[in-house]
């Protein structure tokens, strides 16, 4: 009798853990699904509580959750992220400095870490770090117009843009479809002198993408650039 009871007990135990494991599964999916999981079982769930709880503004849900989902998977960058801005929501700057450092380094494919980590180094002055914080965020085609938005401003200085240039030069296939929008927002003086320095170190810039950048260079006056830029693509 008491082996059966137990055998029960156990089944039904198992029940439950199967249960609220597909409830945490869906909650991925299906944020609604989040509240009713237990914290024991909450993964997917935690993290859409988290979420639900910034858009809402509800500091203190929010960085209970993203500690929560820390503890559990300390490697994760997107939950370290989030702890970022659930502290900083509830001014723990430590803790929010902490967790965003963090992030960056474990995840360069996290963009709300990489972009505040590029305004970060821009207001630092750290030129080659908000550099390859940018080209990381438009690499990963996420958050595309605040990365913009600072790309434009890291190539008002001369630092800035040698260390952009540097960036346009290397191996990548993200510059062919920035710097058409980056035409639009950033200075075309600056502009035609980032692309001369990334010219000079050997950057092979894809010419399907260029006629907006040579238009918008030549009439800023830099038709010495502009004249570069098309030499480049005829003799290809």
């Amino acid at each position: 009798m008491i082996y059966r009871l137990f055998w029960f007990a156990t089944i039904a135990a198992l029940a439950v853990v199967t249960v609220f494991a597909q409830l945490d599964r869906k909650a991925r999916f299906a944020p609604a699904l989040a509240p009713i999981v237990p914290a024991a079982f909450s993964g997917f769930a935690a993290e859409q509580r988290a979420r639900i709880a910034l858009v809402v503004q509800d500091g203190a849900t929010a960085e209970a959750e993203a500690r929560a989902l820390v503890e559990k998977r300390p490697i994760a960058a997107e939950h370290l992220a989030k702890l970022s801005l659930a502290a900083a929501m509830n001014d723990h700057g430590d803790t929010s400095v902490a967790a965003l450092e963090a992030a960056s380094v474990r995840g360069w494919r996290e963009p709300i870490a990489q972009y505040a980590s590029a305004r970060a180094a821009l207001v630092e002055g750290a030129h080659d770090i908000a550099a390859q914080r940018v080209s990381a965020l438009l690499a990963t085609g996420k958050m595309n117009e605040p990365a913009l938005d600072v790309a434009a401003r890291l190539i008002t200085t001369p630092e800035g843009q040698e260390a952009f240039a540097r960036r346009l030069a290397a191996f990548g296939r993200w510059q062919a479809n920035a710097l058409s929008p980056l035409s639009q927002k950033a200075d075309p003086a600056d502009l035609a002198a980032t692309l001369a320095l990334a010219l000079d170190q050997g950057a092979n810039l894809d010419c399907s993408h260029l006629r907006r950048v040579t238009e918008t260079i030549e009439k800023s006056e830099g038709e010495e650039v502009a004249t570069a830029l098309r030499e480049q693509c005829d003799a290809r």
